[in-house]
C-alpha cells in the first residue's frame, strides 16, 4: 500500500532556506571573481539583472502553476495537472536526470574543495592524499551522507539545510567584513596554467575610486584554468549557472505546509535576497580588488578574508547543500512520475512508499545514479502577478540563452523532450484530472468551428458527415466498425433514442446510458462522437438527433439506418471477438492492449452495460410505419439516407471486392443523379481506408448486349474524369426487363440501358457479387404515399436478401463535381 506523506515544512525551511543554498551553490565563492574581472561592473551587473529577469518570469510562471487550484503534491505533478501528463512527463524525465548530473557535479566540487584546501599543496594544510581514487572515495562519502540524510526525510533535510544556511550566511557576513575592515596588501599568486612561471603579486587595494574605474568595464583575457580566450556568452554562461536553483522548493512542495503560499512567496523571496547579495558583493569587488587580481585569482575571496576558513566552510556548505537539495528534489520528481504512471512498468515500482510516506525507493535509484556519475565524472491561478505574454517571454528568453550558451546541447534536450511526449502522449495512462491541454483544444476547436462556415461550403472538398442510428450496440459491432471506417476524415456520430417520458428515472437512465457509450467509444478507439436523445417515440428522437446533432458547420450530411424486419435481434459480442484479432483494421487496438484476453473481459463487462436486446416483437420499440417516416424526414431536411443489411456477415478476405451498383433514383427527365453519384463516392471513399484499399473496386452496371461497348466506354472516361480507380464490369441479362426511356441520351454520363427490379437486381448480384465484402448500390424508390410504405419495405427485403453486407443509398445532395 502507499502511505503518503503530510506535508510540515513552513516557507522558511522548505523553500527560502534550499532555494538560497541552490542559487548560490559555489558560484558565489569561486567565480564571482571571474565574472567582475573579465565582464567588468557595469556589465557584470547588466548580467545579473537580464539573468535575474528571466528567472523571476519563470518564478511567476510557477507561483501560477503552484496556485492553480488546491495544491498538495510535487510540483511535477502540478505541471501534470496544468499542462497535461504529456509536458509533464517528458519535462519531469529530463529534469530528474538534469538533477541527478547536477548533484554529481556539486559532489565533485565538493571534493574538489576539499583537495585544494587540504590535500596535497593545499591552501590550509597538507594533510590528505589527493589521487584520483580517493577523490572518488571522499565524493562518495559525501554522498552517502546525503543519502542518510534524505532517507529520513523531508524533515531531516530541512533541518540539515539550516545548519548549512547558518554557516553560508556566516561566509557572507566575514566577506562583507573582510571587505571593509581589510587593509590593503598584495597576495603572491602561482599561475594556474603553469606552475614553472615566475611567481606573480597582485593587489588587493582596499576601497579606491582608481580600482573602481579599472573594473568599471569589460576586458576579457583567458581563463587561467582552461587557457580558452573568454566573450560575454561564456561569462554569462557561468553566471547563469549562479542564478538558477528555483525549483528547490518547488521539488518538494508534497512536503510543504502550504505549497500554494510557501512556493510564490519563498521562491520570490530567495530570489530577490541571492540578487541583492550578488550585487553588493559584485560593487564590493569592483571598489577593492584589482584587475589582475581577479583575472588570475578566483580563489580571492578566501585570500582577502580576515579568517580564510570561514569562507571554506562556506563553500563546503553551498556545494553539499547543493548536492542534497539536488538528491531529494530527483527522488521526489521520479516519485511524481511513477504516481501517475506514465511509463508504466517502467516507474510503476518507485510508486511504492515507506509507511512514513517517504519514496525510500527513488531516493536509493537516484543515489545509485549519481554514484555511477561521480566515477564517470572523475575517471487556474490565485497568483495575480502573472500573464500569458510574460510565461511566453520567459520561455522565449530561457531557449535563446539555452541555444546562445551552447546550441548542440540545447538541441539535444530540445529533441529528447519531444520524444518523451510523442511516447507518453502514445503510451500514457488516462488522467483523472483537468489539465491545460484540454482547455487548449477546447480555445482551438471552438475557433475553427466559428471560421467553419456552412455557406462556403463546396462539393470539391464534400465527405461524408455520418449519423448511424443505432438502437443497441450488441448486434451490430461490425456495423459500427465499418461506419468508422466510410466516414475516413468525416464527422461520425452515433445516435441513440432512449423512449419514454421525460422524468427523473429516464434522465438518470441517459447519464449511464452515455457514459457507457463514451466508454464503448473509448475500448474501439473509435473516431466518433455520442449523441443520446430522450423522445416519446424513436421516430421523434431520430427528428431531434437530425435537427440538432453535430455543432456549426460540423453537421451530419448522410443519416445511416439499419435493415427493418421483425426478426430477433442476435448478441454478436462473441463472434465479433473472436474475429477481433485478425482484422487489420485493430491493430491499434491490439498495440494499445498487449493482452488480449483481459482486453475481452474488460470488453464484455463493459457492453453488459448495454440494455438487453428484444426478445419478442412485442418489445419492438420502432413500427414500420415510423421506419419509413424516419427516411423521409431525413430527406426532407436534405440529408442522404443509407440503409445497412447483413453486416453480421462482414467479411474483408484477400482478393475480394467492394462492388458498386449504380442506378438512377431518378425516373425523370434528368439523368445525372444525386444517387448514383453518391453510390459511386462511398465505393471511393472506402476504397480509400487503408484497411480496405488492398480489395478490388468494382464498378458494375447493366446493359443489353446492343449497348453494352458504348456504355463501357462512357462510364470508363465519367470514372477516369471522377479519379475513381476501379474496374467497369457490364452485366448483360437475357432475361425480361425495362428498357430505360434515356437509354440514347447523349447528355447523360449516368447511362443505365436497362432499369431491372429490385428482384432482377439481386439475382444478378447473387451471380456477379457473391463473393463481394460489401456492395454499394442505390436505394429503391421512395414511396411518396404511405399506402407504399409496406410495399417500399419488401422492396429492399427483395433488393438484399441474401446478399454480402449491403449499403443501399439515396443522395439528396451533390457529392462530386461532375463538371469537367
Amino acid at each position: 500500500a502507499n502511505y503518503y506523506r503530510e506535508g510540515k515544512l513552513s516557507t522558511f525551511l522548505g523553500v527560502v532556506v534550499p532555494c538560497i543554498l541552490s542559487i548560490f551553490s559555489v558560484v558565489l565563492f569561486l567565480r564571482l571573481g571571474f565574472i567582475v574581472g573579465q565582464a567588468g561592473f557595469l556589465t557584470a551587473v547588466g548580467m545579473f539583472v537580464l539573468a535575474y529577469g528571466l528567472v523571476i518570469m519563470t518564478v511567476l510562471s510557477i507561483s501560477a502553476i503552484s496556485t492553480n487550484g488546491a495544491v498538495k503534491a510535487m510540483f511535477l505533478v502540478m505541471i501534470s495537472r496544468a499542462l497535461g501528463p504529456e509536458l509533464g512527463g517528458s519535462i519531469g524525465l529530463i529534469f530528474y536526470f538534469a538533477n541527478v548530473f547536477a548533484s554529481a557535479l556539486y559532489v565533485i566540487g565538493f571534493t574538489e574543495a576539499l583537495i585544494n584546501n587540504f590535500g596535497p599543496a593545499g591552501e590550509l594544510v597538507d594533510a590528505i592524499p589527493g589521487s584520483t581514487w580517493w577523490q572518488y572515495l571522499y565524493g562518495s562519502l559525501v554522498l552517502f551522507f546525503c543519502l542518510i540524510v534524505c532517507i529520513f526525510g523531508a524533515g531531516i533535510f530541512a533541518k540539515t539545510s539550516l545548519v548549512i544556511f547558518l554557516a553560508v550566511i556566516i561566509a557572507i557576513s566575514s566577506c562583507v567584513v573582510s571587505f571593509i575592515a581589510q587593509k590593503a596588501f598584495t597576495i603572491h599568486n602561482q599561475p594556474a596554467l603553469n606552475e614553472n612561471e615566475t611567481i606573480l603579486n597582485y593587489f588587493y587595494t582596499s576601497w579606491n575610486v582608481e580600482t573602481f574605474r579599472e573594473n568599471l568595464y569589460s576586458n576579457y583575457t583567458e581563463d587561467i584554468t582552461t587557457g580558452v580566450k573568454q566573450d560575454f556568452q561564456s561569462v554569462f554562461a557561468v553566471l547563469f549557472n549562479g542564478c538558477t536553483g528555483i525549483m528547490a522548493g518547488a521539488n518538494i512542495s508534497g512536503d510543504l505546509k502550504n505549497p500554494s503560499k510557501a512556493i510564490p512567496l519563498g521562491t520570490l523571496l530567495a530570489c530577490g535576497v541571492t540578487f541583492i547579495v550578488y550585487v553588493l558583493l559584485v560593487t564590493f569587488t569592483s571598489f577593492t580588488c584589482s584587475r589582475g587580481l581577479l583575472q588570475n585569482n578566483y580563489n580571492y575571496i578566501q585570500d582577502i578574508n580576515l579568517s580564510p576558513p570561514i569562507i571554506t566552510v562556506g563553500v563546503f556548505a553551498a556545494t553539499l547543500s547543493a548536492a542534497l537539495s539536488t538528491l531529494i528534489g530527483a527522488s521526489r520528481i521520479l516519485e511524481a512520475v511513477a504516481r501517475d504512471d506514465i511509463l508504466g512498468i517502467v516507474t510503476r515500482p518507485f510508486a511504492k512508499l515507506t509507511r512514513k510516506g517517504e519514496p525510500l525507493r527513488c531516493v536509493v535509484l537516484s543515489w545509485i545514479f549519481i554514484q555511477q556519475f561521480i566515477f564517470i565524472f572523475i575517471g487556474r491561478p490565485t497568483f495575480r502577478f502573472y500573464s500569458w505574454y510574460q510565461a511566453l517571454f520567459g520561455l522565449l528568453g530561457c531557449l535563446v540563452l539555452m541555444f546562445f550558451i551552447n546550441a548542440l546541447y540545447a538541441t539535444i534536450s530540445i529533441a529528447v523532450m519531444v520524444i518523451l511526449f510523442v511516447i507518453i502522449s502514445i503510451r500514457g495512462p488516462v488522467t483523472p484530472w483537468g489539465d491545460l491541454s484540454q482547455a487548449v483544444i477546447y480555445h482551438q476547436v471552438r475557433k475553427y468551428l466559428l471560421r467553419l462556415d456552412i455557406r462556403k461550403e463546396h462539393v470539391k472538398y464534400w465527405r461524408p458527415q455520418i449519423l448511424l442510428l443505432v438502437s443497441n450496440p450488441r448486434s451490430c459491432y461490425a456495423l459500427i466498425d465499418f461506419i468508422n471506417n466510410l466516414k475516413k476524415g468525416g464527422l461520425y456520430i452515433l445516435g441513440n433514442v432512449i423512449v419514454g417520458n421525460f422524468c427523473a428515472s429516464t434522465i438518470e437512465k441517459y447519464r449511464t446510458q452515455f457514459l457507457t457509450w463514451l466508454s464503448f467509444i473509448d475500448k474501439r478507439h473509435l473516431k466518433a462522437f455520442v449523441e443520446i436523445t430522450t423522445a416519446n417515440s424513436v421516430r421523434d428522437g431520430a427528428r431531434n438527433l437530425m435537427l440538432n446533432s453535430g455543432l456549426g458547420g460540423m453537421k451530419p450530411n448522410t443519416i445511416v439506418l439499419g435493415f427493418y424486419d421483425n426478426a430477433i435481434p442476435f448478441d454478436t459480442t462473441e463472434s465479433y471477438l473472436r474475429e477481433l484479432p485478425q482484422t487489420p483494421s485493430t491493430r491499434n487496438i491490439l498495440f494499445r492492449n498487449r493482452d488480449f484476453d483481459k482486453f475481452e473481459v474488460e470488453f464484455k463487462q463493459l457492453t453488459s452495460n448495454f440494455p438487453p436486446l428484444r426478445y419478442n416483437n412485442d418489445n419492438q420499440q420502432l413500427s414500420s410505419h415510423d421506419y419509413v417516416g424516419i427516411i423521409k424526414d431525413a430527406i426532407m431536411m436534405e440529408k442522404n439516407v443509407l440503409i445497412v443489411r447483413n453486416f453480421q456477415n462482414l467479411q474483408k478476405t484477400l482478393g475480394s471486392c467492394i462492388d458498386i451498383w449504380p442506378f438512377s433514383a431518378n425516373t425523370g427527365n434528368d439523368m445525372h443523379d444525386n444517387t448514383y453519384y453518391l453510390v459511386l463516392q462511398l465505393g471511393c471513399i472506402l476504397h480509400m481506408v487503408p484497411q480496405w484499399s488492398n480489395l478490388k473496386l468494382r464498378v458494375l452496371v447493366v446493359s443489353d448486349e446492343v449497348a453494352k461497348v458504348n456504355v463501357s466506354d462512357r462510364i470508363r472516361k465519367l470514372l477516369e474524369r471522377l479519379r475513381i480507380p476501379a474496374v467497369v464490369e457490364v452485366i448483360t441479362s437475357n432475361s425480361k426487363m425495362n428498357i430505360s426511356a434515356h437509354s440514347n441520351s447523349r447528355e447523360s454520363d449516368c447511362i443505365q440501358c436497362i432499369n431491372p427490379t429490385s428482384s432482377q437486381v439481386n439475382q444478378l448480384m447473387r451471380i456477379h457479387s457473391c463473393s463481394a465484402s460489401v456492395i454499394f448500390t442505390s436505394c429503391p424508390q421512395i414511396p411518396k404515399e404511405e399506402s407504399q410504405y409496406e410495399n417500399f419495405l419488401s422492396e429492399i427485403d427483395k433488393l438484399s436478401d441474401n446478399l454480402p453486407p449491403m449499403v443501399m443509398a439515396h443522395g439528396t445532395n451533390t457529392v462530386m463535381p461532375t463538371s469537367a
